[in-house]
């Protein structure tokens, strides 16, 4: 790359700085914008350390990993990048000041997601490196930047011999002595590290966040928010609107459900309904599923065990397929009769479906409300709710839609992972963008 000065579109009259840079470093630094000649105009301000925080905190570390006025030519960085926030950029700012060619950037892909908080609010891999790019670029356009996507939490670290120095927050101290471990191992050259400090947040919307700006928090703020702009639906009246409430089995839509009850949506259990098809013989689906499925799913007085039925099609994706198209016509007879009843006292009318999305009934709703949730918790729960072994209940998660596909369809999100109070926030969230917005 060569070694010509950067112009900038205008010429600055302040620069702010953290008050542990060196003048020499600046002026270096002044130099690469071709303002070294005409730094006398321009205003200084050191920040203290306290203000500073905002910017860059440098902190000691017992490693001599303490933040130095050093530049480099090569330096990397890695993390998730999800929601470029403030401790984002924080990290970002302080490789960009203290690399001269090339900034490496390892960006964790989704095999490597899978422990974060809330991962299915992460957006994808492609998206999070074209925002860094952005960003980059906009901030700082003469550093040649390789923002690439990585599987491990080492990347081109450990084996780009070029690199000479990584920036690290306070959580990830360890990760890079591993990486200077591994590439003193291989005859490589060590890394210098530098570290900052993590950006405190100062106005936590709920007490389940972190103290640290960090992306998580900005997830879960995600929740109970319009986060897709729900279709048209032409072909359904405007009142009552009509909620899809569904989501992976024991993610606690009941539970969101009687949330909703609470601030005045009317609520119907289509799932329920189901259940009425076929509860005893005189119900139409009953027959269709005696002859399908055999006598052996029939209890001592003749109904139909659902346990047993549940057995037969959790197992058997096409099973499952031919219970719903016995099920599903008479439901939608049943539900109509529901809405009816309910139109004229609720202006809302939440309908918790389980099998909203993979049934292809989207558009029967005005909006898709989608609870998510961890998959030890939901497999946790089901153990607990239908009494299962851990094989089972995974087994019967494994034939259910991922939720990684029904979010895409999803016009507001939920998480029932947390206390209840966290929960009902998010609901209220939601209730009042759906009146505000929706509803009038």
């Amino acid at each position: 790359m060569s070694e010509s000065k950067r112009s900038l579109q205008f010429r600055p009259q302040i620069l702010f700085t953290n008050e542990q840079w060196k003048d020499d470093l600046l002026r270096q630094y002044l130099g690469r914008l071709n303002l070294a000649d005409d730094h006398s105009n321009m205003s200084i301000v050191s920040l203290s350390s306290e203000q500073s925080s905002i910017i860059s905190d440098p902190i000691d570390h017992e490693s001599s990993n303490e933040i130095s006025n050093d530049v480099y030519d090569n330096v990397c960085i890695g993390g998730t990048f999800d929601n470029l926030h403030n401790g984002h950029k924080i990290l970002l700012s302080t490789a960009q000041l203290k690399c001269n060619r090339s900034l490496t950037i390892g960006v964790t892909n989704e095999q490597m997601l899978k422990t974060k908080t809330l991962p299915e609010l992460i957006e994808p891999c492609e998206k999070r490196i074209h925002s860094l790019n952005e960003y980059l670029n906009d901030i700082d356009p003469y550093i040649h930047y390789n923002v690439c996507e990585i599987s491990d939490p080492f990347g081109p670290a450990i084996v780009d011999q070029t690199l000479e120095a990584i920036i690290v927050s306070e959580e990830t101290i360890r990760g890079g002595e591993k990486i200077n471990e591994i590439r003193l191992s291989k005859g490589m050259k060590p890394l210098k590290i530098d570290v900052i400090k993590l950006l405190q947040e100062d106005h936590k919307e709920n007490k389940v966040e972190e103290n640290k700006v960090s992306s998580s928090s900005l997830r879960m703020r995600k929740l109970g928010t319009l986060l897709k702009e729900p279709e048209p639906r032409p072909h359904l009246p405007d009142k009552p609107y009509l909620i899809g409430l569904t989501g992976m089995i024991a993610s606690g839509k009941s539970s969101i459900a009687k949330k909703l009850q609470k601030l005045g949506a009317g609520i119907i259990n289509v799932d329920m309904l189901a259940h009425k098809t076929y509860e005893n013989s005189n119900m139409p689906a009953y027959k269709k599923i005696v002859e399908t499925f055999g006598k052996d799913i029939l209890d001592d007085n003749g109904q139909i065990n659902r346990p047993k039925l549940g057995q037969i099609v959790f197992n058997d994706e096409s099973k499952l397929k031919l219970l719903n198209s016995f099920v599903w016509p008479e439901v939608r007879r049943l539900l109509q009769i529901e809405i009816d009843a309910m139109k004229t006292k609720y202006p809302i009318i939440v309908l918790e479906i389980a099998l909203l999305i993979e049934n292809y009934r989207m558009d029967q709703v005005h909006q898709v409300w989608l609870t998510i949730l961890d998959e030890k918790e939901v497999t946790r729960r089901l153990m607990e709710r239908n009494n299962l072994s851990e094989s089972d209940a995974l087994k019967r998660i494994e034939k259910l839609m991922p939720t990684n596909e029904k979010l895409p369809y999803a016009n507001v999100v939920f998480c029932t992972q947390w206390e209840e109070e966290f929960t009902m926030e998010q609901v209220k969230r939601a209730w009042k963008m759906l009146n505000e917005k929706f509803v009038k």
